[in-house]
């Protein structure tokens, strides 16, 4: 009776565990589309995802891809003009609360941003390229943002923060950087 007794327990015991671990997502996915305002007053918008692994803290690491495109940018002297970016990110994330359906955060995300572009002067008026540029730099990302638990697998967010896609010392790089706004959602 003693080893039937025990064998019910336990078995609550674990089921109990895995209820409280299951009703805590261990990965979640987010989708968001971007808004970049460019320090030179141009702007670069494109989609991003990311996925995140959930440890149960306030922490949370995860992984993304961006897109964010513009036609036209001026940058030490030059037209760029068919710009793409493509940023490959780790984030960092923390939660400041989980008791309440608004959930603030700040995040960071640091990577590589593979860029394509077509290159002219100021004396060359675009649409004329000059030459077609493929290059590559550190991407950077710091912002906050606040998500709205609509319910455990879903909440829509916004954030803002500062993003450069090609950070250097070397103030001749170029370097799309500016304050960015995301909406988008997570599940």
């Amino acid at each position: 009776m003693l080893l039937v007794g025990y064998s019910f327990s336990f078995s609550a015991l674990a089921q109990e565990k895995t209820t409280k671990a299951d009703s805590i997502p261990l990965f979640t996915f987010s989708a968001a589309y971007q808004l970049l305002r460019s320090t030179h007053r141009d702007f670069f918008n494109g989609p991003a995802v990311m996925i995140t692994r959930n440890f149960g803290g306030h922490f949370k690491p995860g992984i993304g891809i961006s897109y964010a495109t513009d036609q036209q940018h001026h940058d030490n002297g030059l037209v760029l003009s068919n710009m793409k970016l493509l940023p490959v990110f780790a984030n960092l994330s923390y939660d400041f609360t989980s008791h309440s359906k608004f959930e603030p955060y700040v995040e960071i995300a640091l990577g590589y941003t593979f860029m394509k572009y077509d290159q002219g002067t100021d004396a060359i008026p675009y649409p004329n390229p000059v030459d077609h540029v493929t290059d590559r730099g550190f991407y950077a990302y710091g912002g906050f943002g606040l998500r709205y638990a609509v319910s455990k697998h879903f909440a829509p967010f916004v954030s803002a923060g500062f993003k450069g896609y090609n950070n250097s010392r070397n103030d001749l790089d170029i370097n799309p950087h500016g304050i960015t706004f995301q909406g988008g959602f997570r599940f």
